[in-house]
């Protein structure tokens, strides 16, 4: 039986050994982590890695971020797998053709939840094939039969989603088109500017500046033009699974200090604006203000996700063979989260 000055004992070791499991684990919780992550473009697409920078979110949550632009979505899934970086931002097609290929990651948030890509063409092109910015959809993608159409990467996302609309308009994207990698942003202007190619497809505000310069003009808004990309996880946030075990606190961070930078299309979008007008300083603040006002609803709140989303997604997949076979779309394996809460 034991004493009573031995129980008292034995509790109050118990409860001291309890005080310091809170005061670690509180610990944990407040100290800073550091967290390297690396994107795929310096499109708007990512909008919320720059908000959260210049906002100082990351310092808000305890997080010492350093980030890296790297070309491409490829490059990204090297970065991230290597244990180079703790995440990264890409367009969704990096993770899923990596799970087609035995390379799981797990998405934890969608920069922009609808396909924010967009067709900027030339007006003398236009007007040769005879088809405005305000033809139908099906009118549209029938002009690209013949055309030049320009990408950053001839394996990215646009240039996937591209072989898409092309082939349900009845089109043979390697026989009767040509997509050409013309690089990113700058570049990919400058491609169309000097007519090596009568459209490019890319990111906003890409088609403003163009429509500025006087040259082109905003052809094909897929996200508000193609039924099936509405709902869609265009560019997502990744890590590894087993970082989302071993540090889960760290990814929950990350996830947190996203969210709250896409929240800002809702409640401070004027900031927001501000904000992204700084941080592409050298684009014309009219052609960003458009931009943005125009596709401001591509930007889910929390960075949230629904299986709607990735359904659509490898929907587009399976149609394109970027996949051999479907993949999950419940929450919990390719996507979730549990993160962002």
């Amino acid at each position: 039986m034991i004493e009573r000055r031995e129980f008292l004992k034995g509790a109050g070791s118990a409860g001291v050994a309890s005080a310091l499991l809170i005061r670690r684990s509180i610990a944990q919780q407040s100290a800073t982590v550091a967290a390297k992550g690396v994107y795929a473009a310096p499109g708007l697409s990512f909008s919320a890695i720059f908000l959260a920078d210049r906002m100082g979110l990351w310092a808000k949550n305890g997080v010492t971020a350093e980030m890296k632009q790297v070309q491409g979505g490829p490059l990204s899934m090297v970065a991230l797998t290597n244990r180079e970086a703790h995440f990264a931002g890409v367009a969704s097609t990096d993770p899923v053709i990596g799970w087609d290929k035995g390379i799981k990651t797990l998405a934890i948030g969608a920069f922009t939840g609808s396909l924010a890509m967009q067709f900027t063409a030339r007006k003398d092109w236009m007007s040769r094939v005879g088809v405005s910015p305000n033809a139908s959809l099906e009118d549209k993608v029938k002009a690209f039969k013949g055309a030049r159409i320009g990408a950053s990467t001839i394996g990215g996302g646009p240039a996937q989603y591209t072989r898409y609309l092309a082939r349900i308009a009845g089109i043979d994207p390697e026989r009767d088109m040509k997509i050409l990698a013309v690089g990113f942003g700058a570049a990919r202007m400058a491609a169309l500017r000097t007519n090596q190619v009568d459209l490019t497809v890319g990111d906003a505000p890409e088609a403003d500046q163009v429509e500025l310069e006087g040259f082109g003009e905003l052809f094909l808004n897929c996200a508000h033009e193609v039924a099936l990309f509405r709902e869609f996880p265009y560019t997502v946030a990744l890590v590894t699974p087993e970082l989302a075990n071993q540090q889960p606190e760290l990814v929950r961070r990350v996830a947190r200090t996203l969210g709250q930078a896409n929240d800002m299309f809702a409640t401070k979008f004027g900031e927001a604006v501000d904000v992204l007008k700084q941080q592409f300083a050298n684009v014309p603040a009219k052609a960003m203000e458009r931009a943005l006002e125009r596709d401001r609803d591509s930007y889910p709140r929390d960075c949230r996700m629904t299986a709607t989303m990735w359904e659509n997604n490898i929907k587009v997949a399976l149609d394109t063979k970027m996949i051999s076979a479907a993949l999950p779309t419940r929450e919990g394996e390719l996507w979730t989260n549990r993160f962002l809460s």
